[in-house]
């Protein structure tokens, strides 16, 4: 008998590997160890088994909501529970994020309903909180996707076998959404000081590949094909379509860059050192620490609002560069989380050199770039005001002042 469960599996892991777009129902079926026509049978479609994905991924997170307990309590659960989901189900998170915009309108509908069901219980859960007086009066819709979004952008940069076990992990974000990161800080076992350790700046190093900044016409074709990396994905975006819509004849297009894979780099390469750049200009001219990282969070999450589809590039496409140039962006990436990460070390009063708070910061960075799942243009708040709001969370928590 075909194990349902199989199919899902192998699906999810050539998903996460290659993409929607490129996974084959050849290779899907061959992956489960079943014949094609098998597979059609128990599934349907490509696009069936996507939804089945994101059904079972949802299932499996409101299966362990717990509405008990007092709100305090019932958040910590909420998140403990959401980052053990995450933790053992990275590839099936992927690909939950990275391939929904190939469901259709009505697959689409069923998730954004399940979904929507388990940030109710969240939002319901603070508000409960502000009304007793265990939580300050917040934004209950922006701090709800923020403290959520520390959890689902794990998938970013947790990996098995690293430094904190998943339940260490999962205390350290409990008491940032609660406490802040000052708490973070204060729930770390002493150290000696170290010698003060730099972050390396990066940007200045690639000045010279900053060939956008001198050509309009190239600063155009990587705004069109950000937008459109956005709504259609990278494999779907042709370089006929990308000409047509900068305005281009394909010949012209050749001469700015000389392929596709280019254009992603590109497009990669001007966000990451505009955010680098940002936060070193920053670190620079700011005295006081804390000051500091409120302007980095803000002008992040500015920064994602002006970018979403380089932002998809980024976190989504990445895997379709070239070696070369997908290290040159990772080199790029690791520069900006050590600066990240130095401005939340200076923040919180710790070492320069001691880098217990990086995974800390790691998730506030996490919580920033999970915006672009739900900030849209022209929302209620300016993505301004967003960065405030999320940095009170991640700076002091949701609890109640007791002073």
């Amino acid at each position: 008998m075909v194990d349902r469960d199989v199919i899902l599996s192998a699906a999810t892991r050539l998903f996460h590997e290659k993409g929607f777009a490129r996974a084959t129902t050849d290779e899907i079926a061959a992956e489960a160890g079943i014949t094609k026509r098998t597979l059609y049978r128990y599934i349907g479609s490509k696009e069936a088994l996507l939804l089945a994905i994101h059904e079972k991924f949802l299932g499996r997170v409101l299966a362990a909501v717990d509405q008990t307990g007092p709100p305090d309590e019932q958040v910590a659960t909420l998140l403990r529970n959401y980052v053990r989901t995450v933790v053992t189900n990275l590839d099936e998170i992927r690909v939950f994020f990275e391939e929904r915009t190939h469901l259709s309108a009505t697959s689409l509908a069923r998730v954004v309903e399940l979904r929507d069901r388990y940030e109710a219980v969240f939002r319901d859960t603070l508000r409960r909180g502000m009304s007793d007086g265990t939580f300050r009066t917040c934004d209950v819709p922006v701090v709800t996707e923020g403290a959520l979004g520390v959890v689902a952008n794990m998938y970013e940069w947790y990996r098995p076998g690293g430094r904190l076990s998943a339940d260490q992990v999962a205390d350290m974000i409990v008491e940032l959404v609660l406490g802040g990161l000052p708490a973070v800080a204060r729930m770390l076992p002493p150290r000696p000081a170290s010698e003060p350790v730099a972050a390396p700046r990066r940007a200045a190093e690639y000045e010279e590949q900053q060939e956008w900044a001198s050509s309009p016409v190239l600063s155009r074709i990587l705004d069109v094909a950000s937008e459109m990396m956005y709504e259609q994905g990278y494999d779907n975006m042709s370089t006929r379509g990308l000409a047509e819509a900068a305005g281009l004849t394909k010949s012209a297009l050749y001469y700015y860059i000389p392929n596709k894979e280019t254009v992603l780099f590109q497009v990669n390469l001007r966000l990451t050192l505009a955010g680098l750049s940002d936060v070193e200009r920053i670190s620079a001219q700011t005295a006081d620490p804390v000051e500091a990282l409120r302007q980095i969070v803000v002008t992040h999450c500015e920064t994602v609002a002006r970018n979403m589809g380089a932002l998809r590039a980024l976190s989504y496409e990445m895997r379709f560069l070239g070696s070369e140039h997908r290290d040159r962006i990772l080199e790029l990436r690791r520069a900006y989380v050590r600066a990240f990460a130095l401005a939340v070390r200076q923040a919180v009063g710790a070492d320069p050199g001691d880098a217990r708070t990086d995974i800390a910061a790691l998730a506030v960075m996490g919580t920033l770039n999970f915006m672009h799942h739900w900030y849209t243009e022209g929302a209620r708040l300016s993505a301004g005001k967003v960065g405030e709001t999320l940095f009170e969370l991640v700076w002091a928590g949701l609890r109640a002042s007791t002073g």
